[in-house]
């Protein structure tokens, strides 16, 4: 959940005996509502955007099942694209908003899109920040380890910590490794904590069933892409060491959108260049989805 900030309401809903927890801040006749992204961490990640745009915007975000307040459901067809899909559609139906401008970071860009392209009547504009879905060529290192993530390895150094059996073997030093790749600015510390908290309030075994979901696919995500017709934008920093920069490139140009790329920044902009990632999304949502 979002810490540190009064919400005007929250709640819980009950998606099939699965507890999903909310929040709404502010009270604007328009509502942004922040996805959350993959499950290793819960809304906490929004502090900065909830700050900067509640007082002009009803705010809506909600903990991913998996994190958070919500609840952790055992196994990995309860964590698929699709399943994510309909927690959002719950969220917007449960803060009573008709639509929204719908907001993601890295793999809530997955559920977003599916947002954008199948109810659009409730989407009236989509911006995406760091995507993390089936679309070009992944990081080569990254897709190495991916290849052996069931395998247990003779020594876990670099992405190989992305396994299976490391996770279950030593959590923590999983979780400092992988966001020091999502924050690969120096001087982000503070940042690479925050996550760590936050990643500390799950568990492998959730992790593990994130990882072995249902998903979406590259023929997938092109197919809904071409079905989007609102207003789109895409922000990427060129440091991404999670999501190659040229996955937001390719992601803008099939949904025909905007392309912001963030010079010298990593994969969590929103985090650690706040000021500058809530003025890009500012004037994108001045042209698209004015507060007013």
């Amino acid at each position: 959940m979002v810490r540190g900030i009064a919400p005007s309401a929250e709640s819980v809903l009950d998606r099939a005996g699965v507890q999903i927890h909310y929040q709404v801040f502010g009270d604007g006749p328009r509502t942004l509502l922040l996805l959350p992204t993959w499950s290793i961490v819960h809304s906490d990640f929004w502090r900065y955007q909830v700050s900067a745009f509640a007082n002009r915007y009803k705010v809506v975000t909600f903990d991913g099942r998996g994190n958070g307040a919500s609840g952790r459901p055992p196994s990995p067809e309860d964590y698929s694209d699709d399943v994510f899909f309909e927690d959002a559609l719950a969220v917007i139906d449960a803060a009573e908003a008709e639509e929204a401008a719908v907001l993601s970071v890295s793999a809530g860009a997955n559920w977003g899109l599916m947002l954008a392209s199948m109810r659009p009547e409730r989407v009236s504009a989509a911006v995406f920040i760091a995507p993390s879905l089936a679309l070009g060529e992944p990081l080569p290192e990254r897709a190495a380890a991916l290849a052996v993530f069931d395998e247990p390895q003779e020594t876990y150094e670099g992405w190989l910590k992305f396994n299976r059996h490391y996770w279950h073997t030593d959590w923590p030093d999983f979780l400092r490794f992988f966001f020091g790749k999502c924050f690969t600015e120096p001087g982000s510390e503070r940042q690479i904590e925050h996550f760590i908290q936050m990643g500390l309030e799950t568990t492998p075994e959730i992790i593990a069933h994130t990882a072995d979901a249902p998903g979406l696919d590259g023929t997938q995500v092109k197919d809904l892409a071409g079905n989007v017709a609102c207003p789109v934008l895409v922000v990427h920093g060129d440091h991404d060491a999670i999501s190659p920069v040229d996955r937001g490139r390719l992601l803008a140009r099939h949904l025909r959108g905007e392309l912001v790329v963030m010079p010298a920044a990593g994969h969590e902009p929103q985090c650690r260049w706040p000021d500058a990632t809530d003025e890009i999304l500012e004037n994108f949502l001045a042209r698209a989805y004015p507060p007013s």
